[in-house]
């Protein structure tokens, strides 16, 4: 009986003893425990949790803060090392093309729920698999080949925006952009868009279930029993009591029907066009098990969301700052005028690539959008990464952030302004050097897979847009620090939570403008 009574005792004294050992290694003996930083962030990831999960987003300025403290690599938690660097040569080794195995840090690879999809997948090796089978069709020859589908889906929203300007509404240009980029990638995906740009107001609730569903990405990483454990839950129970998991649940459903169709061959557009899962499920070399109905699903949820959020994000933000200052909009205007005399005509992304003020605009629009807000974790399972005079162990997970990277002085300086002359009159190898310092689309054997597709809208968007409708708008109740600047690092940065978006309506002399 004395036995039994004290097993209570027993077990709290073998857990505290478990507890201290496991953050006295993590202090004093762990592979990074010799790098600086704060020790609640080594000791467990609580740390990070309270600035992600209870202050919304917020880990990435507090690591900001950590690099102003400690240097330019930081330990941010009891595995992961952050760096904050301009040294280009050690991002070329920590994110390297060829040659080098390169794995996804575990902790982080599931935040959207599963490793399933080519964008959480851990390994590198299954990484370059399944990326393999769908990497040719987001290639340049592919995406020149239906860039007359491009061309006529940026031409139906811009035709919709004026229809909507002459009606005398206000059109929310966040939820224009996102229909516009949710129906390409859709139509890449399944040759069948979702026509976002033919619903009422752009059909805003699909842009907002994908944010919430990034807004979970904190959570889901810090509790990764949480969603299959709600995935357990009943529809009729999940419909009644939140919203939030409801309406990802409804996307899910939405993202299976499309695969299953796809599988099936029931999707009557099939032979309209390639597409991107035709080509995932035809390839030979996937076995079975990468061809399942979840793992497509998976793929089609990572697809999708990367596909719609980055782009909308930056033609957004780059939309404001043109519009919000004159002569930045008389400049891409009359550079536009020239190379697009008809504003009726539909010149090739080609031509827009040619214009050095368009280009200029549009890495400043890139730099200030940074694409993933989040860092990019790394690891080397065979390698050793020598960082100046610290030794990183192999297998040590390391990252940059966009954010960071994209706001330092010394590559960019006045970093908080949006200043497209930073990048005009260099000579090729310094624009070149500067263009090198972005890291919007990652780099290396997991830069992504999309990147050449995002260009082309964003090209395409920007000329059209500007040179045919540059002239009638103008923005309307919208405000850079509440509806435009990147607040909250969701893995897709995402604008405070008062957001309106940024909102346009006719100018007052439209009337009288002459193209």
């Amino acid at each position: 009986m004395d036995i039994i009574a004290s097993l209570p005792v027993y077990a709290a004294v073998a857990l505290l003893s478990y507890t201290l050992y496991g953050a006295i290694w993590r202090l004093y003996f762990s592979p990074v425990a010799k790098f600086p930083g704060p020790r609640l962030a080594a000791l467990s990831f609580w740390y990070e949790f309270y600035y992600d999960v209870v202050k919304g987003g917020a880990y990435v300025f507090q690591i900001e803060k950590m690099h102003q403290i400690y240097g330019p690599i930081v330990r941010i938690n009891p595995y992961e090392l952050h760096i904050n660097d301009t040294d280009l040569d050690f991002l070329s080794k920590l994110y390297p093309s060829i040659g080098k195995e390169v794995d996804k840090f575990w902790w982080s690879a599931g935040m959207f729920g599963n490793t399933e999809m080519t964008f959480g997948t851990i390994g590198h090796n299954l990484h370059k698999m399944r990326r393999a089978a769908f990497a040719k069709f987001l290639s340049p020859a592919y995406i020149r080949k239906l860039e007359p589908l491009l061309k006529d889906l940026v031409s139906s929203m811009i035709t919709k925006i004026e229809a909507g300007l002459k009606e005398g509404r206000t059109i929310n240009l966040v939820h224009a952009y996102s229909a516009l980029t949710q129906d390409v990638i859709t139509e890449y995906c399944f040759s069948f868009s979702r026509k976002c740009l033919e619903k009422e107001n752009f059909a805003p609730h699909y842009y907002e279930w994908m944010q919430i569903h990034c807004t979970f990405t904190p959570i889901i990483k810090q509790l990764p029993w949480l969603l299959p454990m709600l995935n357990k839950l009943p529809d009729w129970w999940v419909k009644r009591t939140d919203d939030a998991v409801w309406l990802i649940r409804m996307q899910e459903a939405e993202y299976l029907a499309q695969v299953r169709a796809v599988m099936s061959g029931d999707d009557k557009d099939k032979t309209s066009h390639i597409t991107i899962f035709h080509e995932i499920l035809n390839e030979p070399l996937l076995p079975p098990s990468e061809k399942t109905e979840m793992r497509m699903k998976a793929e089609a949820t990572s697809l999708v969301g990367a596909g719609t959020l980055t782009s909308a994000h930056m033609l957004s933000l780059t939309t404001y700052f043109v519009l919000s200052n004159h002569e930045i909009h008389k400049k891409l205007s009359d550079e536009l005028g020239v190379a697009m005399p008809d504003p009726a005509s539909s010149p090739s992304q080609q031509v827009f690539e040619s214009l050095p003020y368009l280009n200029a605009v549009l890495d400043e629009g890139l730099r200030l959008s940074y694409g993933s807000m989040h860092r990019l974790s790394r690891s080397h399972p065979k390698d050793t990464l020598q960082y100046r005079d610290w030794i990183i162990p192999p297998g040590t997970p390391v990252g940059y952030s966009a954010y960071t990277l994209h706001r330092n002085p010394e590559v960019f300086p006045e970093p908080e302004k949006f200043k497209p002359e930073r990048w005009l009159n260099l000579a090729p190898a310094d624009r070149q050097h500067l263009r090198a310092h972005l890291n919007n689309f990652g780099r290396g054997s997991r830069q992504c897979v999309g990147m050449r597709l995002a260009y082309a809208e964003l090209y395409l968007t920007l000329g059209y847009l500007f040179r045919r409708l540059g002239s009638k708008v103008q923005l309307q109740d919208t405000e850079y620090e509440r509806d435009v600047a990147f607040l909250q690092d969701y893995f897709i940065p995402a604008p405070s939570r008062q957001s309106k978006g940024v909102r346009v309506v006719m100018k007052l002399d439209a009337s009288e403008a002459t193209t």
